[in-house]
């Protein structure tokens, strides 16, 4: 435990310069010298390397005078980081190594970076612990907890990944180091106990039993890992199963060993049995790591159905680019993927493919994640399928986005109808009359978007007046959709949705009322349908408008959803962002190809040219069902 408090006092230290002396360094050091945290720098940073990068980042060398200029220091600074009399503090490490054009771990001294715990390594990448904070989008608390004891926010996926890339290494580089925090031992050892009492207890002869959330064990194991019990009981059930069948398997080869027909046969049965034996002990041995590390890495259900993709996909340019689409969404997935070594099509991006870090997050974790997440299990065993069977792979993916999904969310305008058609000027023309007649100052040149200009007044006037005005735009809105035509196939693709597992919501900037006049009217082509949709129509406050995620984030709570399991589909810029910013999948619609790819730019992740496409794979999804 002492350590793990000096630890902690180190990086208060760290922020807070303090008023002791530390090696080489006073406290009253110049900007970008660290006094607080020479005694770790010291041991990482080397100023020989740091003179080495200086001669060879151009022909003749950088002069330690031109070096300061660089970095805003001076020639006396840059010569003693070299002679080892001061110690440069992270933000200084990171200007002197973009100087020099190297990576900032590349000033330091490697001799011993095997004992190196997590806070040595973000140092030695020129990083402050405000630093990481920021780019992991973690609160102080939470990124000290990872730091001092390995544990990461159960709801934060993928943190581990994000961690290793930000930091330049790869996740088993980052593990090791993880694991010589003196907290993330202590926590370990305490596991440990815990784990070898279950073990024993369910691989007892005759037991059948497996670990459940109301064990008491399986209780305090989560909260050393700071997890449900839940999630951590079907982790220990699917590791009791395994190892009852290497149990099983080893007493067959003992069988054989004793009572084989020939002498090689029991030979060759002994040495299995032993093999088996080896593998059973480092599977309980070394379960308490795995899990930790597995916490800190586990990827949400899309990431794991995107790494499962690039898994079946790896062999196969169509399939690899299909499954590329899904990863807009998944920014953790790196450095679990990289680019892949096949040519891109003119104004296509290229392909992904697992990176060896994702080659082994996948094989050494897809037990769990389909003991965690059967759905995608089940959706991975369709994507295969349909890879064999020859389906396009963006057919396919659109079937596999719909088959795990529980809800399906649509923009109106654009998506099911042109609200306005040929109207729309001039009813922004008679909106912004309406705005000025009520004292709100619209943008000079006004707008196309009725919806647009209720945007642009809402901070200057009064509660009562944006009423006054939402309410002309109802108005508007409300005649419009009396005579307003669905677009092609939006009938039928309420219809096929209607007659499947899916809920069913519109979410728009429209008004709900204009939306339900609509949907009444579409009646005689979807049958039940309009009573089956939800409508999530323009908010109160025009503000939490889209692009702001409040109406898509209001649905699915609304409606039961899992974001992970919900589709938004639009066609406008604003609902890629909305929908980026909820956390849930969007599909564009897009008839023209630079709408499309901005729709792409913006996180689409897959974009079709008509309804009919969606229609197509969702009828497929029902006849299979059905």
């Amino acid at each position: 435990m002492a350590q793990t408090h000096c630890s902690r006092v180190f990086e208060q230290r760290e922020l807070t310069p303090c008023s002791s002396e530390a090696t080489h360094v006073k406290c009253t050091a110049p900007e970008g010298e660290g006094p607080a945290m020479a005694r770790g720098l010291a041991v990482m940073f080397s100023g020989a390397r740091l003179r080495q990068a200086r001669a060879e980042v151009q022909p003749g060398g950088l002069s330690a005078e031109e070096l300061a200029k660089r970095v805003g220091a001076s020639k006396a600074q840059i010569l003693a980081y070299e002679h080892g009399q001061r110690v440069p503090d992270p933000p200084r490490i990171r200007r002197l190594a973009e100087a020099l054009g190297v990576r900032p771990l590349e000033l330091a001294n490697q001799a011993g970076m095997a004992y190196w715990q997590l806070a040595d390594l973000r140092r030695a990448n020129g990083l402050r612990a405000s630093d990481l904070c920021r780019e992991l989008e973690l609160n102080p608390h939470s990124y000290r907890r990872l730091e001092t004891t390995g544990l990461s926010p159960e709801s934060r996926y993928g943190m581990a990944v994000r961690l290793a890339g930000t930091l330049g290494v790869s996740v088993q580089v980052l593990e090791r180091h993880i694991a010589n925090v003196p907290g993330v031992r202590q926590r370990l050892d305490r596991v440990r106990e815990l784990l070898s009492t279950l073990v024993d207890t369910h691989l007892a002869p005759g037991c059948a039993d497996v670990p459940e959330p109301e064990d008491e064990v399986v209780k305090a194991v989560a909260a050393h890992y700071a997890r449900s019990a839940p999630t951590v009981a079907r982790i220990l059930q699917q590791q009791i199963m395994a190892l009852r069948e290497m149990h099983h398997r080893q007493a067959t080869e003992a069988a054989t060993a004793h009572y084989g027909v020939t002498s090689e046969d029991q030979d060759r049965a002994r040495r299995r049995m032993q093999n088996e034996a080896v593998r059973i002990h480092q599977s309980i041995v070394t379960l308490p790591q795995r899990m930790d590390a597995f916490f800190r890495a586990q990827l949400s259900p899309h990431g794991w159905e995107t790494l499962g993709q690039l898994h079946i996909a790896r062999s196969s340019k169509a399939a690899l680019t299909a499954a590329q689409n899904t990863l807009p969404h998944a920014p953790s997935l790196v450095p679990f993927i990289q680019p892949a070594s096949i040519q891109a099509g003119a104004g296509r991006t290229a392909p992904y493919m697992l990176s060896r870090d994702g080659q082994h997050h996948y094989a050494a974790f897809k037990p769990w994640y389909d003991a965690l997440y059967p759905w995608v299990q089940e959706s991975l065993r369709q994507f295969e399928a349909q890879l064999e069977a020859g389906e396009p792979p963006s057919h396919a993916w659109l079937r596999h986005c719909f088959a795990q999904s529980q809800t399906v969310l649509f923009s109106f305008d654009g998506v099911l109808c042109r609200l306005f058609a040929d109207n729309v000027r001039s009813v922004s023309g008679h909106l912004t009359q309406a705005a000025h007649s009520l004292q709100l100052g619209t943008a000079p040149g006004g707008t196309a978007d009725p919806v647009a200009v209720l945007r642009s007044v809402v901070d200057q006037g009064s509660p009562e007046q944006i009423r006054e005005l939402d309410g002309i735009l109802t108005s508007y809105e409300t005649e419009a959709a009396r005579r307003a035509e669905p677009l092609p196939g939006a009938a039928q693709l309420l219809g096929v949705l209607s007659r499947g597992p899916w809920r069913i919501a519109v979410v728009t900037d429209h008004a709900s009322a204009a939306v339900q006049t609509f949907l009444t009217h579409l009646r005689p082509d979807t049958g039940d349908a309009p009573n089956l949709v939800d409508v999530f129509g323009r908010p109160t406050d025009p503000r939490l408008m889209k692009p702001n995620p409040h109406a898509v984030s209001l649905a699915t709570s609304v409606l039961g959803g899992d974001r992970s399991r919900t589709v938004l589909i639009g066609e406008s810029l604003a609902d890629a962002l909305a929908a980026q910013a909820a956390g849930v999948q969007f599909i564009g619609v897009a008839s023209q190809r630079s709408q499309a790819r901005r729709l792409k730019q913006a996180g689409a992740a897959n974009v079709v040219e008509t309804l009919a496409t969606l229609i197509a794979a969702i009828s497929r999804i029902n006849g299979t069902r059905s």
